[in-house]
């Protein structure tokens, strides 16, 4: 089922048949770089997809599938996800894309479009990013979804940044 859709992307519910088109992206060892589990064994991949379909029972959203309109095919994943930071419940976007769209501005295209998403349908006004400080790729998606530097943390034993976008 179509949640949104952009110019060149659709996104939907990620379903148990995704299995197979999520093996090329958290299996690859440069995508999962900065990944807190890494790379994704088959059955891995089994419980990401089940930890997805919790989270749309129990709070009507979560991660969605990314599909290119012109292939059909899922190319990635973006959406959101509760995190709870120093006590506080947090909505952090997620992005990853298989490697072979990186740097075409799908990322930000996806984010771009789960925030106004978010906004309309959920009301969020806050969203955060926690990204390792090393992974400039990510970071430059988190600035062009208009996110800004808001505090370094230890998460998960990680030094990670935090980046944040107050839409109110």
């Amino acid at each position: 089922m179509q949640i949104i859709e952009t110019p060149r992307l659709t996104l939907r519910y990620i379903t148990s048949l995704d299995a197979i088109a999520l093996m090329p992206i958290l299996g690859d060892e440069e995508v999962m770089q900065y990944s807190i589990i890494g790379v994704h064994s088959p059955n891995q991949i089994k419980q990401f997809i089940e930890q997805r379909l919790l989270s749309y029972l129990e709070y009507g959203f979560g991660l969605y599938a990314v599909v290119h309109k012109q292939s059909q095919q899922m190319i990635g994943y973006s959406g959101f996800f509760i995190q709870s930071i120093e006590q506080r419940r947090e909505v952090e976007i997620g992005y990853r894309l298989a490697k072979k769209y990186w740097g075409q501005g799908l990322a930000t295209e996806a984010g771009l479009a789960v925030i106004k998403y978010g906004r309309n349908r959920f009301n969020f006004q806050r969203y955060i990013c926690l990204i390792e400080t090393e992974n400039q790729r990510s970071i430059r998606v988190a600035t062009k979804l208009g996110m800004k530097l808001e505090k370094k943390i230890v998460y998960h034993g990680l030094d990670v940044a935090m980046y944040s976008l107050n839409c109110e």
